[in-house]
């Protein structure tokens, strides 16, 4: 990544939480297409003058201050109108400002050509540009509070000095104005981590996932960014009354691929399919004409199910239950 693609992200949104985006923007906006924006002279008044700062009103939510030491001429006294460049939020919240009238000619070609082939660039996101080296195509941005792709303001705070990757979405060379996007590049990255999850899959090959979610009709599985249902038939080669009886969400699970289909992106995932099929061994353990013991699992009209081992049922029909007399229904013998 070239280094004159990185940019400043300053985001004021950060300043109050329970502002809404709407007057977090209409601030922005007005601030950021205004006369005086980050370097342009504007005309303040003095409101209050002590030994450390000179505050002035520059028309903005929050004041401006001097630094004494920098002035030449006749001092400042409250009242007195002087012209400033509004430089960027010291760490009390003050917009830091000269009377040092300096244009200072950007090179916009990087980021034009980063905003023309919608190229993901990196930015260091704070509130100011305490901690950035001098560079050349050092520029500020804004990001908007919906498309910083944190969760709620905590998050957000985090981010404050990180080397953040974003997409410009608006560039206005002549205000100075641009808006950058990081949750379109978070987005288009899980995207191609789902993709790249779901390519690699292959039938018949074991993984271990997490239960995301549990349904009547069997359960949701993360498989590293792609779901797989595991159906409550394939759970386990016994009988199952509900899916929530075998896992619960949080459960690390390891399943076998039964089927991927690459047209809907459906999984189909197994459990019981690790486990020997009980059948295999029943013909050979369990012989015509032997005796055995079992446990009725259910009834029926026509008979009665027995267990005669975990997944292998076998059927008494009403027509076999007495020699003696005619069974109707199996309750009745």
């Amino acid at each position: 990544m070239n280094p004159s693609d990185q940019l400043e992200i300053d985001d004021p949104t950060t300043s109050a939480a329970d502002d809404s985006f709407g007057d977090i923007l209409s601030q922005f906006e007005s601030e950021h297409h205004s006369e005086g924006h980050l370097g342009a002279p504007v005309q303040g008044t003095v409101v209050s003058v002590t030994p450390e700062a000179i505050f002035v009103d520059i028309g903005r939510k929050t004041e401006g201050i001097l630094r004494p030491e920098t002035l030449r001429g006749a001092p400042l006294k409250a009242g007195d109108a002087v012209s400033v460049n509004i430089g960027v939020r010291n760490e009390e919240g003050y917009y830091e400002l000269s009377t040092t009238h300096v244009t200072q000619p950007k090179d916009w070609s990087a980021i034009q050509a980063a905003f023309d082939e919608k190229r993901t660039i990196a930015g260091n996101r704070g509130r100011g540009c305490k901690g950035w080296p001098a560079r050349r195509h050092r520029m500020r941005a804004f990001m908007p509070a919906s498309r910083s792709g944190a969760r709620d303001i905590p998050e957000m705070e985090r981010l404050v000095g990180q080397l953040i990757e974003c997409r410009i979405t608006k560039l206005d060379t002549e205000k100075d104005d641009i808006v950058v996007d990081r949750r379109v590049v978070l987005e288009e990255r899980e995207k191609q981590s789902r993709e790249a999850a779901f390519t690699g899959l292959q039938e018949g090959a074991v993984i271990r996932g997490t239960v995301r979610n549990v349904m009547d009709f069997g359960a949701f599985v993360d498989l590293g960014g792609v779901d797989g249902l595991l159906h409550v038939a394939d759970m386990s080669w016994t009988r199952i009354s509900k899916p929530a009886d075998v896992v619960k969400v949080g459960d690390q699970v390891e399943v076998k691929v039964l089927k991927v289909n690459r047209e809907t992106h459906r999984v189909s995932l197994g459990m019981k399919q690790l486990q020997p099929d009980p059948w295999t061994v029943a013909a050979e353990k369990f012989k015509v004409g032997e005796r055995a013991r079992g446990v009725v699992a259910r009834l029926q009209d026509f008979g009665a199910f027995v267990t005669l081992e975990p997944g292998v049922d076998g059927l008494i029909h009403v027509s076999e239950m007495s020699w003696s007399k005619k069974i109707r229904s199996p309750p009745t013998c």
